[in-house]
């Protein structure tokens, strides 16, 4: 078995996987600046993997709100139709 350590990844894919980290950070810091009170978390948290915390951010705050919202307009236009 191939073990991996940091003398074998390659500086390219160091640099990568920073500017991955780093644009994954700033994103949620900048969404979530706008919607959450968090923002200073949701930033700290975008540095340490990658897509988890993204995910994460897409199912609490932008997917849920969404699906709540449209349960809701769809009941109220079920209230209406009856």
């Amino acid at each position: 078995m191939h073990k991996t350590n940091p003398e074998t990844i390659p500086m390219w894919g160091i640099v990568l996987i920073a500017c991955i980290l780093l644009t994954q950070s700033l994103f949620l810091f900048i969404h979530s600046r706008r919607y959450t009170k968090y923002y200073w978390i949701w930033g700290i948290v975008g540095l340490i993997q990658s897509p988890g915390p993204l995910i994460a951010y897409w199912l609490v705050y932008i997917f849920w709100p969404w699906r709540k919202e449209r349960l809701k307009d769809r009941e109220h236009r079920n209230k209406r139709d009856e």
